[in-house]
């Protein structure tokens, strides 16, 4: 599964509008934040465990020494999937 930035910065707004509420506090989505949480959940259970085309235009890109990914970008999606992880 791969969240995109804009997922990861979705969440990290909801997490934001939760913690800002209290522990006291019941958060309440709109009708669009939830509509957007139920179209990820669909779009995650849509998604085959392991997608076989992206496995193989990493393969090809790994031999052909062509695979450049910053470590900028691998700390966005660590700490993206560190955030998703806690908030289930």
């Amino acid at each position: 599964m791969q969240l995109s930035d804009r997922e990861i910065q979705n969440t990290l707004d909801l997490l934001r509008k939760k913690q800002s509420m209290g522990p006291e506090g019941a958060t309440v989505l709109s009708d669009e934040e939830v509509a957007g949480i139920q179209e990820v959940i669909h779009r995650i259970e849509g998604e085959p465990e392991v997608r076989r085309d992206r496995v193989e235009k990493v393969r090809k890109a790994l031999e052909s020494s062509s695979y450049d990914v910053t470590g900028d970008d691998v700390a966005k999606k660590l700490i993206g999937r560190i955030i998703s992880d806690k908030l289930h």
